[in-house]
């Protein structure tokens, strides 16, 4: 890939439990042949719980929303990695059935970088009146990433969160100043640079922040985040396994008692009221038996 850069650090004291690491990269400029554009994707174990991290760079353009939806589509389905070969395998460290091959398999999620999600139909001018006033609720409504994430059933993103965003624009500075994009394009402003996750009820983000360092033309963004995992104890949990076992089929054979129970009395008034039936229609119309019959299974219930 072509200007994206992963790096992961880890304590000396937690390197032993982290395992199963893989990465790959996602081509998606010029229809998939370039590096330019796609992701950096890296996924390993930290103790028993799947972590994918995922590193974007999509499509630029203000006009190109269809076009980086479609990349994260690309990016979300592909088969990124090996897969585990064994159910019980999977299900230790995947969800939603899922083998490992792909992003939304694992756990927890967090996919970052310069998405290029503009603003939508408001001029330059009034996007920077907007941030010079502090509006920017007024902006926010017309990010395309949130308009999608909210209009777009199907979006890739749909699936993931973002911390609201309480930072002005990251996009497009003159390098070395505090002065947006003066150029002959004279770019408008938007957040192009983004953190989202995705495991509910494992990750947690607790900030999310944009640092003021103008070596480009974009302001970098951060996140902090309170990740939980699990540990497998494979002999406890065969244990906690053959108790529920046991207990279900306590459970199982107590309601097929009471139902039989239940559904006994109600089939033989059904019953009684059939033959009380035949029995009329037999003496006071004179119908033969089977006649009854055939007369009442016609009629509607």
């Amino acid at each position: 890939m072509v200007g994206l850069f992963s790096c992961v650090f880890v304590k000396a004291t937690q390197r032993s439990r982290i395992s199963n690491v893989h990465a790959t990269e996602i081509k998606r400029g010029m229809g998939g042949l370039h590096g330019n554009k796609g992701a950096l994707i890296l996924r390993f174990n930290f103790d028993d719980t799947s972590i994918c991290s995922v590193n974007c760079h999509l499509a630029a353009g203000q006009t190109q929303t269809m076009h980086r939806n479609n990349d994260v589509t690309a990016i979300l389905e592909s088969l990124a990695f090996p897969s585990y070969d064994t159910t019980t395998t999977c299900s230790n460290y995947f969800v939603g059935g899922g083998d490992g091959s792909m992003i939304l398999d694992h756990e927890i999620c967090i996919l970052n970088g310069d998405l290029n999600y503009r603003i939508d139909t408001m001029s330059r001018d009034i996007v920077i009146k907007a941030i010079q006033s502090g509006n920017l609720a007024k902006l926010l409504e017309r990010d395309q990433l949130l308009v999608s994430r909210r209009k777009n059933p199907t979006f890739g993103l749909k699936a993931f969160a973002e911390l609201p965003i309480q930072f002005d624009p990251t996009y497009k500075y003159d390098i070395g100043s505090n002065t947006y994009d003066s150029s002959e394009k004279h770019r408008a402003p938007a957040w192009c640079d983004r953190i989202l996750y995705r495991g509910p009820g494992k990750i947690k983000q607790l900030h999310y922040h944009r640092h003021e360092l103008r070596a480009s033309d974009h302001r970098p963004v951060s996140g902090d985040f309170r990740i939980r995992v699990k540990t497998i104890l494979p002999d406890k949990r065969e244990k906690v396994l053959e108790e529920c076992q046991q207990r279900f089929q306590l459970v199982r054979s107590r309601l097929e008692k009471e139902t039989k129970f239940v559904i006994l009395p109600r089939f033989m008034r059904m019953l009684t009221r059939i033959r009380s039936r035949i029995q009329f229609l037999r003496d006071v119309l004179g119908l033969s038996a089977e006649e009854a019959r055939g007369l009442i299974q016609t009629q509607p219930s």
